[in-house]
Formats: C-alpha cells, structure tokens, sequence
C-alpha cells in the first residue's frame, strides 16, 4: 500500500491557477475522494497525482518518495478515465492484456489473471467480445479490470460513473468499493456527484476554484461544514442569517429574524459571536404535533414534492421558506399549517 502527500502543489495554465497551494494527505489503502463544481481542479489535481501534469510549484510524494518529476509510467499507478479509453479494435481479452504485455508479463500469468478478474466481476466468457458489443456497465469493467490487472499501488479514478445509468450507477458503486476494500488499494476518485463521494468514501477533499475548502469523513463533512461553500455544495441546505444572543455552554442561543424566533444550538466547546450563518438540512426538520416549544418553527405548507420514501416539503415561516424532507404518513398538504422541530444538535453555526 501507498500513501500520497501533495505539499504546497500549484498548477497553472496561461492566466488560471488550476490548483492553487494544495496540501492533501491520502492515506495507505484508503478511498479518497475529491469533489468539487466543474473547473475547480479536482481532475488536474489527479492528473498531478498520476504525473500526467507538472506542478510549477510543489511536491508530490509517494510514501517519503518524491515522485513529482517522475514520468506517470514510473508512478505504478492505473487510471481509469471517464470516457473509459477501450481499444475498439482490440476484444476483452486483448485491452486487458495490452498493459500487462508492456510489462513482459508471461503468456500463462496474463491468461491466469485476466481469468480471476473477468470472475471478480462476473464476466467470465465475454473476453472474445469487442467493446461495441458491450453495455456500458461491461465497458465500465472491462476499463476497472484493466487498470486493476497490473496490480498498481494507487488506483486513480475520473468521474468513471459519469456515462452510466441511475441504475448502472448504483451498481458500478458498489462494485467498485467492495473491489478496492478487497483490494486494499489506495484510491484517488474524482467526481461531481455528491452521493457517489459521500456513499463510496473513507474520506473527501472538497476543492473550489482550486483550493482545499475541508477535508474530512464523510459525515464530518455534511454536518459539520466549516465554511457557507461547502455547506450549500454537499447536499442541500437551508441557510439563514443569525446573530448569537446568548451562550450556555455548550449550547448557544441565535436569533434568526427571517424566522422571527430564536434558535437553541448545541456547539460544544466552540464559542460564537455577534453574526453567524444558521445551516439546517431538510432531513433534520422533523414534523411536530406541538404549535410551539424550543425549536419549534410554525408555518404553512407551500408545495409538496412526491420522492418516493419521503416528500419535499417548502415551509413558508416567517419572512423565508424552509425545505423538509418529511415521511410520507405526515401526508402535509398545500394551504395546510404545519409544525417543524429541529434538534439543537441538528443545526451548524458558521461564523460571520
């Protein structure tokens, strides 16, 4: 297994800083993500990673090696790249085959290899198929199985699920993570899609405009965002203006005039002053029987959105709407008043 560190890596082209001043630690065997809108730098960071790209400043180091000028076929990494990159050509057999003959590999060990990882993922008798011939979950395989076959120390992923079906989706998710937990292989995985990160993920960077906004788990990063950008990114939010009133350790009180009432916040050890940003996910608003009581917002139901195992619920509450996702045997209704409790420790604060 191989660690990753970038330290101070910055990659500029003509008058864009496509990343700018990033330091990321990846550990040994882990599943990482970077995340972030389209031109933030995430893929030029991977590319950075495979040696594909030159930093103009920085290093990159694999373990305690520096492996920034290192040319990407040095690096013992495998990508794979969203458009998948199969020889049309060339069958099954032969696009996996292709990396392993470069590298000498015995005839009898390419057969035997190529034969354990088609059965990995239940391929087995498709390896005299071209790529025109296949769906785009076996095109998504064949692409993984490559890479994986030249048994590499880092895994490099690039929005590889992007071309696939909700289902396929779905599946190819799964199949990846369960292959590289298998595996034990460190990877490096890039993508827009913020349920692939948080559902694939031991950790996640979240990059804009080629920087590092926070790095952490997972749930780390959806209930505790330290900044308004990664709070309104990863998943959906509700965020309000507050200023902080009081502070009863560990709790804090803000009022939030769009709601015309005041908060109850649970912030531990961290202390908050003057005007915060109040964030709320609409799956923490629970529906309440009781018209008032702490945290307890009253409003009246705007619309209703049909999801399957839960509506989306806008709450128009004071000055502002609120978004709920709400099950589906509260059954609200447009025109209805409705009751909506939020934990204390439920909510985010952010300073200023």
């Amino acid at each position: 297994m191989t660690s990753i560190r970038l330290e101070n890596v910055t990659k500029i082209f003509g008058k864009t800083v496509a990343v700018d001043h990033v330091n990321l630690h990846i550990r040994e065997g882990e599943f990482f993500t970077i995340i972030g809108p389209s031109g933030c730098g995430k893929t030029t960071t991977l590319r950075i990673i495979a040696g594909f790209e030159v930093p103009e400043e920085g290093h990159v180091y694999f373990d305690d090696k520096d492996v920034t000028f290192v040319k990407p076929y040095h690096r013992n990494t495998a990508m794979v790249f969203q458009n998948y990159a199969l020889w049309p050509h060339m069958t099954v057999y032969e696009n996996i085959a292709y990396g392993l003959r470069l590298r000498k590999v015995p005839e009898e060990e390419i057969r035997r290899k190529i034969q354990y990882y088609l059965k990995l993922v239940g391929m087995e008798g498709l390896e005299y198929r071209y790529p025109l011939q296949l769906s785009g979950g076996q095109q998504q395989r064949v692409a993984l199985i490559r890479a994986l076959v030249v048994e590499p120390s880092v895994l490099l992923l690039d929005e590889p699920l992007s071309n696939l079906d909700a289902k396929l989706r779905l599946e190819m998710r799964e199949e990846i993570r369960g292959l590289q937990k298998r595996l034990n292989i460190t990877t490096v995985y890039v993508t827009h899609d913020q349920v692939e990160a948080l559902s694939m993920s031991d950790r996640i960077a979240v990059m804009n405009k080629g920087r590092i906004q926070q790095v952490g788990t997972p749930d780390e990063l959806y209930f505790k965002p330290k900044n308004l950008f990664v709070a309104s990114f990863l998943g959906r939010s509700n965020i309000l203006e507050g200023r902080v009133t009081g502070s009863t350790p560990p709790y804090t009180t803000v009022e939030v005039p769009e709601l015309g009432t005041v908060l109850r916040v649970y912030t531990g050890d961290k202390q908050f002053a003057g005007k915060v940003h109040v964030v709320i996910r609409p799956e923490n608003l629970e529906y309440s029987e009781l018209p008032a009581g702490e945290n307890v917002l009253s409003g009246i139901v705007e619309s209703v959105m049909f999801l399957g195992d839960k509506v989306e619920t806008r709450v128009k509450i004071g000055e502002t709407s609120l978004i709920a996702y709400l099950p589906n045997k509260v059954n609200p209704r447009e025109g209805e008043p409705i009751n909506l409790h939020i934990d204390p420790d439920r909510i985010a604060l952010l300073a200023g």
